[in-house]
C-alpha cells in the first residue's frame, strides 16, 4: 500500500512538472524580443538593434564575380505571420532610418530587410550564410520591385541605371561608390532608403549606412534608378 502512494504521489508531481516548467520556457523566449538595456547604457530593441545617433563606419568592398550555385531568393512577405510583424518592424527601421513609423509604409521592403539584416559578407555569396554587395542589391530588387533584369556586378548596375542627382534619390533607388584605392570605377552598391540612409552588404555584414558619413562622402561616385524604366 505504501509503495503505491509513493508511486501515485511521483506521477502527481511529474505531471504539475510539465505545466509548470514550459510556460517559464515559452516566457523567456518572447522576452528575447523585447526591449533591454546594454552593458554601455544604449537600448537595444528587436535583433539587438541599437539606438545610437550614428552609424557604423566600415569601408566596403564588392564582388564583382558571377554567381556560382543557385540564389537565395527567400520571398520578403513569406506568409501571414510575416505580415503580423510589419507594426514591430516599423518601429525598429524607423529608428534606424531616422524616420517617422508612418514613412515607413512597404512592408515587403521591411520583411525583407529584417531576413537580411546582419548577414555576413561572403565575396561572391547569395545566401544569407553570405552575401555580397551586388548580389544583395540583385536580390533586394528583384524580391521586393520585381526587377527581373539587373545586372550582377556593381559595374553593371551602374551601367544599367539611369543616373540622377543626389536631391532626385527616392526609396529603391541605387547608389555607388569606389572603394579600391583612388581609382574612380564603380566597386560598390547599396540600395536608398530616406533621409541619406541605404542598406547594403558590406564587409561588416549587410548594415544601414548614411550618405553623409565621411567614408561614403569620399567614395561616393552617383546614383542610379532602374525603377519604372521600361
Amino acid at each position: 500500500m505504501l509503495k503505491t502512494t509513493t508511486l501515485y504521489v511521483v506521477a502527481l508531481f511529474l505531471l504539475a512538472g510539465c505545466s509548470t516548467v514550459r510556460p517559464g520556457a515559452s516566457k523567456q523566449t518572447a522576452s528575447a524580443t523585447t526591449t533591454t538595456t546594454s552593458s554601455s547604457g544604449s537600448v537595444q530593441f528587436i535583433d539587438n538593434i541599437s539606438v545610437t545617433p550614428s552609424g557604423k563606419k566600415d569601408g566596403s568592398r564588392t564582388s564583382i564575380s558571377p554567381v556560382n550555385g543557385g540564389a537565395e531568393t527567400r520571398p520578403a512577405v513569406a506568409n501571414g505571420a510575416a505580415i503580423e510583424t510589419y507594426p514591430a518592424l516599423q518601429f525598429k527601421f524607423a529608428i534606424l532610418e531616422n524616420a517617422s513609423v508612418e514613412e515607413l509604409d512597404n512592408p515587403k521592403l521591411l520583411v525583407f530587410m529584417d531576413y537580411w539584416y546582419g548577414a555576413p559578407y561572403h565575396y561572391g555569396g547569395m545566401s544569407r550564410d553570405g552575401i555580397d554587395c551586388s548580389g544583395f542589391a540583385f536580390l533586394l530588387m528583384s524580391s521586393v520591385y520585381g526587377v527581373a533584369s539587373l545586372p550582377r556586378t556593381a559595374k553593371d548596375q551602374y551601367g544599367a541605371s539611369r543616373h540622377l542627382r543626389r536631391d532626385e534619390l527616392q526609396e529603391g533607388d541605387l547608389v555607388f561608390f569606389h572603394t579600391l584605392g583612388r581609382r574612380r570605377s564603380v566597386t560598390h552598391v547599396g540600395v536608398y532608403l530616406r533621409n541619406n540612409k541605404f542598406i547594403h552588404a558590406s564587409v561588416s555584414g549587410v548594415m544601414i549606412s548614411d550618405l553623409t558619413d565621411s567614408y561614403y562622402e569620399k567614395h561616393y561616385i552617383g546614383a542610379g534608378r532602374v525603377l519604372g524604366q521600361g
